[in-house]
Order: structure tokens, then sequence, then C-alpha cells
């Protein structure tokens, strides 16, 4: 079984509180947005800011953090502002990770909308990549994250994510994060046939840093990006706990972005069935509590 569980919390009113919350919920790894999601970051994150997340850190018992970048994100884009928008964005988030010992920054690369030539569009996004990393300061990784498919979308199909891999010279600091739901949604049947050796064969499991474990309210290949909470939707329980107990990933943290997570009541409970997935003896007793809070 897999030995990190975690889930994205929401990091308001300040970075510790996210720590706090992953204690609370019982976990051992977060996600957090470092900057609002759907804003540009166009300026450092101020000298210190890290100091009281990671001393609430250290007695936590948060093992693992990650960062995930803003979703304005489009590397492949012709148009250098919005390319050099992105790329300072990415430069914060992964400088700020180096301060808070975070294990990388997730994102998604970008799509091919506003750019006819799929080459030039992968150059642009490996270019775009090794720029990042050149300026950011330590040794922290971007984490490419697999896509739900919709339009012209990189990053759906492994091979996609791959090329990229490849282009950037298959660069150390470039790693790799994988989403079930997401998926899904691009054609990979959790369900049936070996997903995971698919993953391997592609850029090497020891490349992939976070798993992030969603059900799908959305159809298989349905290209539609649709999160459920877990055994709820049409991936299942069955295929979901085969997922968990696969030997292959157990060094691989999973981290939850369930609906349920908006809440932090819903939260705990979505979390307990998550551990019941993992080792159910430890959670019946702890979900019957939680049932009467």
């Amino acid at each position: 079984m897999i030995n990190y569980f975690g889930c994205h919390v929401s990091a308001a009113g300040g970075y510790q509180n996210a720590i706090l919350a992953g204690k609370e919920l019982g976990v051992n790894s977060i996600q957090i947005h470092p900057s609002a999601p759907q804003r540009w970051n166009f300026k450092p994150f101020d000298e210190g800011i890290e100091a009281e997340f990671n001393e609430v850190r250290k007695s936590s018992g948060i093992e693992k953090v990650f960062f995930h970048g803003i979703y304005l994100i489009n590397l492949a884009s012709p148009e250098d502002d919005k390319r050099k928008r992105a790329i300072l964005s990415l430069r914060h988030d992964l400088d700020l990770a180096e301060r808070m010992n975070a294990e990388g920054v997730i994102f998604h690369v970008g799509s091919f909308k506003d750019e006819p030539d799929e080459e030039v569009g992968f150059k642009r996004i490996a270019d775009s990549i090794l720029e990042i990393i050149d300026k950011a300061k330590g040794s922290k990784p971007l984490l490419l994250e697999v896509s739900a498919g919709a339009g012209r979308i990189v990053g759906a199909k492994l091979e996609e994510l791959a090329r990229v891999y490849e282009l950037t010279g298959r660069h150390p600091r470039v790693k790799f994060a994988l989403d079930t739901q997401h998926m899904w949604a691009s054609g990979y049947n959790w369900r049936e046939g070996d997903v995971i050796g698919e993953v391997h064969k592609h850029f090497d499991l020891k490349n992939v840093l976070c798993i992030h474990l969603n059900d799908s309210k959305s159809a298989l290949g349905s290209k539609i990006d649709r999160h459920e909470n877990l055994g709820k939707g049409e991936i299942g329980e069955k295929a979901i706990k085969a997922l968990l107990h696969d030997p292959r990933v157990k060094e691989i943290p999973f981290v939850l972005e369930t609906p349920a997570m908006k809440d932090i009541i819903s939260a705990k409970e979505e979390v307990q069935i998550f551990r019941g997935m993992i080792d159910p003896a430890r959670t019946i007793f702890e979900l019957e509590k939680l049932k009467n809070v």
C-alpha cells in the first residue's frame, strides 16, 4: 500500500494554515496554490514569508508539500507577452518551493489553440521550461501534469509529455504528475489494462512525483475534466483500490482533489474513505465518529 497520502488544502490567511489543515485532516502530504490560481504572479514572494510555514511544519507530520501553478499557463503560446508572464509565474513558484522545501511545482503546460504547428509548439514549451529552470534558484523540479484532453490541450496523452521531456534533454528538474480523472477522460482505462505500465514505458515511474487521486463524473474518453468523490464516479472504488495497492506506486504521494475537499467536514470524511481504501481496518471507527460530529 502507499506510504504518502494527502489532499489539496487552502493557504488562505497564511501558508501556515495549509499545514494546520493538513494536520487536522490527518494526512502526511498536502498541495497548495502558492498564489491566486486565476491571476498572474508577477512579483517574487516576499523574503521571510516562508518562516512561519516552515516552523509550523516541523511538528505537523506533513512530509510532502506540493505547489500547484496558476491555471493561466500556456507555454505553447506564440504570444511572447503571455508566455513571459507564464515563465515569470512559474519561476516565482519554484523559488518559493525551494524556500519551503516543497517537492516541486505541478502545472499544465498549455495548449496549441493558437499555434497551428505542433512541432513549433512542443519546442516552445521545452525552451520555456529550460528558461524557467535556468533562472529559478535551487534544485526543485517542475512537474508536468497529464491533462483531460479538451480542445488542443497538450498533455492529454503520455507521449505528448514524453515529447516535451525529450526536447528538454530529459532535464533532471523535469518530472511528472498524474491525475486519475484527467487520464480517464483522456481514454486511459483504470478498470482494464495496465495504465501504470504505460506511464513507466513513456517516462519511467521514478520520474512521477505525485498522483492526483480523483474519481470521475465524466465518461471514459470524454475529454471532460469533472472530478468526483472517491468511489462515486465512473472509475469506481474497485479500480481506485487496485491502484492504491499497486506496489509500483508505493512511494509516490497521492493527493486528493475531489469535490469534498471544499469543506472541512466533508474533507474529513473523504480522507477517511481514502484511508479506508488503503487500510480498511483502521477507519471504521473513525468514520462512525465523523457521522456524529
